[in-house]
C-alpha cells in the first residue's frame, strides 16, 4: 500500500484554515505553494471532502465584519431618532401611546373612558348602533343609486421627472395613471358584510347585558331569602324607624291612640 503523502493533509489544513478567515482559495496557487500538482490537489479535495470540514457559518455578518463600517444607516453610526419619536407611525393602530404628547381633547376621551363591566358594555353598545345606523345609510344610498354608477376604488398614478434644462420645473408631470373600479351593487355587497359583522357583535353585547340583568336579580333574590332565614333563625323583624321616614315621632300621639 503507497504510504500517504504529508502533504496531503498539510493541503487541507491549510484550506480550511484560510476559508475559515474568509479569504478566497485558489488550488492552483495552494498546489504550486505545496509542491504538488493541481490535479492532486482537486482529487485530495473531493476524496478527503475538504468542504464538509468547514466550520458551519451562521447568518449575517460574521465576527469581526466591517461589511457596513460607515455606511449611514449602520448600527451605531448615529444615534438614533429620539424618545417619543413617530417616524415609523403609519395609522396609529400599532402606535405607542404617550401620555404626555396627547391633546386636551384626546386625554379627556381617555380619561372618560368607562372601565366598568356593565358601562364599557353599555358603551361599546351606543358605539356599534352608531356605526349600524351609519352602514344603513351607505347601503341605502348605494341602492337608490343608478345601476351605471361608478365609484373609483383605488388609483395609481405612475409619474417621471419634468423636463431638463431650461424646461426643468418643480415637481413632476404625470406619465400613466392606473385605476379600478367598483359599481354601487358592488360596494353595497361589501357594506352588508361589515353590517353582519356590526349586528352580530351587537347581539353578542345585548346577550351579555341580558345575562348581567339575570345575574343581578339573582343577587337580589338571595340576598331577600338570606334575610328570610335571618328573620326566622332570631325572631327578629325589622321594623323600619319613623324618624328614617321623614316624620316627627311624638310618644303622645301614641297614647292618644
Amino acid at each position: 500500500m503507497p504510504k500517504r503523502s504529508e502533504k496531503r493533509d498539510t493541503a487541507k489544513a491549510e484550506y480550511i484554515a484560510r476559508k475559515g478567515r474568509g479569504e478566497e482559495v485558489s488550488l492552483r496557487k495552494l498546489a504550486q505553494e505545496l509542491g504538488a500538482s493541481y490535479q492532486t490537489l482537486r482529487n485530495w479535495k473531493a476524496a478527503d471532502k475538504w468542504d464538509e470540514a468547514l466550520p458551519k457559518r451562521k447568518r449575517g455578518g460574521q465576527p469581526g465584519n466591517r461589511n457596513s463600517a460607515g455606511k449611514q444607516n449602520a448600527a451605531g453610526s448615529h444615534p438614533g431618532a429620539p424618545a417619543g419619536n413617530k417616524n415609523a407611525e403609519k395609522d396609529g393602530a400599532y402606535s405607542a401611546v404617550f401620555f404626555d404628547m396627547l391633546t386636551d381633547e384626546e386625554k379627556k376621551l381617555v380619561e372618560e373612558t368607562p372601565l366598568g363591566s356593565r358601562a364599557a358594555m353599555e358603551h361599546e353598545m351606543k358605539i356599534l348602533k352608531y356605526r349600524e345606523h351609519k352602514i344603513m345609510v351607505k347601503i341605502a344610498e348605494y341602492e337608490a343609486a343608478p345601476e351605471d354608477s361608478l365609484y373609483i376604488n383605488n388609483l395609481l398614478d405612475m409619474r417621471v421627472p419634468a423636463g431638463r434644462g431650461k424646461e426643468k420645473k418643480d415637481g413632476a408631470v404625470q406619465s400613466m395613471g392606473m385605476y379600478s373600479k367598483d359599481s354601487a351593487f358592488s360596494r353595497a355587497l361589501k357594506l352588508q358584510e361589515a353590517l353582519y359583522k356590526v349586528q352580530g357583535r351587537i347581539a353578542k353585547i345585548a346577550d351579555g347585558l341580558r345575562a348581567m340583568e339575570e345575574s343581578e336579580r339573582r343577587m337580589e333574590l338571595e340576598r331577600e331569602r338570606l334575610a328570610l332565614l335571618r328573620m326566622r333563625a332570631t325572631g327578629a323583624v325589622d321594623v323600619p324607624d319613623p324618624a328614617e321616614d321623614g316624620e316627627d315621632f311624638d310618644p303622645m300621639d301614641e297614647e292618644e291612640t
